[in-house]
């Protein structure tokens, strides 16, 4: 009896530690659906970069997301990752605007499944140190 209710007590507090761990994100049919209820509203939203889409202008990016139903339009200030292309699966944080756009302050982009160890005597791209 006593086991079964250590077992549960530990069970319930793994889950909600769990439970307030996990992080959502909206896709860009469920933003449009929003409409004017989601202007200003601090969201994250993730969806896939469509093809010719990324226009850079000075310090800020513009592109299309979409989750293969809905097409949202992104204006990114906050400045983007290295990793950031063309059919990219991106996570944006911001919010939506009044002009339907969502503008973003921050842009997480997915990363290739396989992961290669650098060779021998090699340098990742990402400890590249200038001056040595």
């Amino acid at each position: 009896m006593v086991l079964a209710l250590v077992a549960g007590g530990l069970g319930w507090v793994a889950a909600k530690s769990l439970g307030g761990n996990l992080v959502y994100f909206k896709t860009p049919t469920e933003i449009v659906h929003l409409g004017d209820n989601g202007i200003g509203e601090r969201l994250r939203v993730g969806g896939q970069i469509v093809p010719g889409t990324i226009q850079r202008l000075g310090g800020t990016v513009r592109f299309v997301i979409t989750d293969r139903t809905t097409r949202l339009t992104v204006i990114d200030t906050g400045g983007v990752p290295s990793l950031f292309g063309q059919a990219q699966g991106v996570v944006v944080e911001g919010q939506l605007g009044a002009d339907g756009a969502f503008h973003a302050d921050t842009v997480l982009v997915k990363h290739g499944d396989s992961y290669r160890p650098p060779a021998p005597g090699e340098t990742p791209h990402s400890a590249d140190i200038e001056g040595g």
